[in-house]
C-alpha cells in the first residue's frame, strides 16, 4: 500500500506567508484573485519522505511550496522511481487537474520537512465560476508548464549532455536560491542518463567556473553563464 498522505497541519495559522508574494505567478495575479489565493487557502505540513499525493488520486487542489523541498516523479511496475522535477519554495504545482477534473499524473513527495499553502480544489473551482475571467490567469500558469516541457523534450535530441544538464540546473535554482541540495542520482533520473554521464557533465560544469560540487549540493557561481551554456 503506498505512504498514508499526511493531513491538514491542526496549528490554527491560516494567515498567507510571505511566500506567496515572491511568487512570480502569483506577484502578475489581478488582486481579487489574490485576494482570494490568500481567503481560500490553508496550510499544509509533510515530513520528510512523505506522499503529498500518488498518481492517479484524485485531485484535491492547486498547491504552492512555502519551505522545503518536494520531487514530482513516477514508478514503474516494479518499483523504480524515475524524478521528474524539484519543486523549491514559490513553485505552484496541481493547476492541470483544475481544467479537467482528471487524476494525477505523478507522485509528490517531500524530499525535506515541507510547509505548503493549498486551494481546495470544489472551493477554488467554485470560486472561479462566479469570475470566469480568472481562468485565463490559471491558463498562463500551465502555459508555462507546457512550453517548459516542450523545451524538455527538444533539449533530449538537440543538446549534448552538458548543455542539458545546465539548462536543467538553471531551471531548478534561483538568484534567491543558488545552492541546491540534489543527489547526482536524483538528477541523473531527471534527465534520463546513467549517473556515470551525469558525474561527467557536472565536471565539465565545475571546470568551467559555472558551479561548485559538494557532497549531495550543487551550488551555482553564475546563472547567467549557466544559461548561456545551456543555450537558454
Amino acid at each position: 500500500m503506498p505512504p498514508t498522505v499526511q493531513p491538514f497541519c491542526q496549528n490554527g495559522d491560516t494567515s498567507p506567508p510571505a511566500t506567496l508574494a515572491s511568487s512570480p505567478w502569483y506577484a502578475a495575479a489581478p488582486a481579487e484573485l489574490q485576494l482570494a489565493l490568500q481567503a481560500l487557502g490553508r496550510p499544509r505540513s509533510l515530513d520528510s519522505g512523505q506522499f503529498l499525493f500518488h498518481r492517479g488520486a484524485a485531485a484535491d487542489g492547486l498547491y504552492c511550496l512555502l519551505a522545503g523541498s518536494m520531487r514530482i516523479s513516477c514508478a514503474s511496475r516494479l518499483g523504480k522511481e524515475a524524478p521528474l522535477a524539484r519543486l523549491q519554495p514559490g513553485d505552484w504545482f496541481g493547476e492541470l487537474a483544475l481544467f479537467d477534473d482528471g487524476p494525477r499524473t505523478h507522485d509528490a513527495i517531500a524530499s525535506q520537512p515541507c510547509t505548503l499553502w493549498q486551494l481546495p480544489h470544489a472551493a477554488l473551482q467554485d470560486w472561479l465560476q462566479q469570475r470566469p475571467a480568472h481562468w485565463r490567469h490559471l491558463g498562463l500558469l500551465l502555459a508555462d508548464k507546457t512550453r517548459r516541457l516542450m523545451q524538455g523534450l527538444a533539449q533530449q535530441t538537440l543538446l549534448d549532455i552538458p548543455s542539458r544538464l545546465a539548462q536543467r540546473l538553471w531551471l531548478l535554482s534561483s538568484e534567491q536560491q543558488p545552492e541546491l541540495a540534489l543527489s547526482q542520482e536524483e538528477l541523473a533520473g531527471m534527465l534520463g542518463i546513467s549517473r556515470q554521464s551525469c558525474n561527467a557533465a557536472l565536471q565539465t560544469l565545475a571546470a568551467s567556473g559555472l558551479l561548485q560540487l559538494a557532497r549531495g549540493r550543487i551550488r551555482i557561481v553564475s546563472r547567467q553563464a549557466l544559461a548561456e551554456f545551456g543555450r537558454l
